[in-house]
């Protein structure tokens, strides 16, 4: 089916760094975690007691892709009876999510250039994923829209845990309405990297005019990532946003910096925000 296809297409990722995984035992492990959720998917109705047995929980394990927000209420303003509302994920969530967001990040480190005096002592993501061309920026199209899109939006969720979601919505706001133009980053994220050297370098904006919050560096940022995807439908990075013109979308898509600037409509945003010198 098309879930499952989009589900496979995105591990691809994952199941790369899992091949160069030097101890050979832990390759198995690490596909069961990614392929778990999917392998409900082709289980027939009707089975044998042993898969039967098998088939409830990685049916449960797949509706929870995407399952319902549930609401704490915890001491403080905000919510009914002047609690405050964070958002809590299940125990069964958090521990699947945990696992796949840490070889995601063991990925990261993996697949990582080497900083050297030719690539600007870069160490993050090799920086030609960030070209329009490449098939990073293919895998990161198709991983916006439908089930793709919630997949991650589950994994966003539930890796951010529990929040204060009113104050960290507060924060994108006083962010978003601060300055001229704000960006939500990664900084081992090549295309983030793109979208600073354009605005920055390129065009020339006032650095001033550019704040930048690092969600892989900030204490919340797990959980902004989480609330800037509910807003956007999209919870890859950079996010930018440019003030009076609102979201623009990542680097090369979303519409995307890059094709904004290519057609001649990024800088009069700038200009009409103030970021331009």
């Amino acid at each position: 089916c098309l879930s499952c296809t989009l589900l496979l297409v995105q591990s691809r990722r994952w199941v790369d760094m899992a091949s160069m995984a030097r101890t050979a035992p832990l390759r198995p492990i690490i596909l069961s975690l990614l392929l778990l959720p999917v392998a409900s998917a082709f289980l027939p109705s009707t089975l044998s007691p042993p898969l039967a047995a098998l088939r409830t929980p990685l049916r449960v394990c797949a509706r929870s892709l995407h399952p319902p927000v549930r609401m704490a209420a915890e001491g403080g303003e905000g919510g009914e009876d002047g609690k405050k509302k964070t958002m809590e994920r299940p125990l069964g969530d958090n521990i699947v999510t945990r696992a796949i967001y840490a070889l995601e990040m063991a990925r990261v480190k993996v697949m990582s250039e080497k900083p050297t005096e030719e690539n600007g002592n870069w160490e993050g993501e090799p920086r030609e994923w960030a070209e329009d061309s490449s098939v990073a920026q293919k895998v990161s199209e198709i991983s916006q829209v439908g089930p793709f899109a919630s997949f991650k939006q589950w994994i966003a969720e539930s890796v951010a845990g529990e929040y204060d979601q009113e104050a960290v919505n507060a924060r994108i706001d006083a962010a978003i309405n601060g300055s001229p133009v704000t960006m939500f980053s990664f900084t081992t994220c090549p295309f983030c990297l793109k979208s600073k050297k354009l605005l920055l370098e390129d065009i020339g904006i006032d650095p001033s005019s550019l704040v930048v919050i690092e969600c892989d560096e900030d204490p919340e940022g797990n959980a902004i990532r989480a609330e800037l995807g509910k807003r956007t439908g999209r919870t890859s990075m950079p996010s930018v946003w440019v003030r009076g013109g609102g979201y623009l979308g990542g680097c090369n898509d979303g519409p995307g910096v890059t094709p904004l600037h290519s057609q001649g409509l990024l800088e009069p945003m700038l200009r009409r925000a103030g970021a331009l010198r």
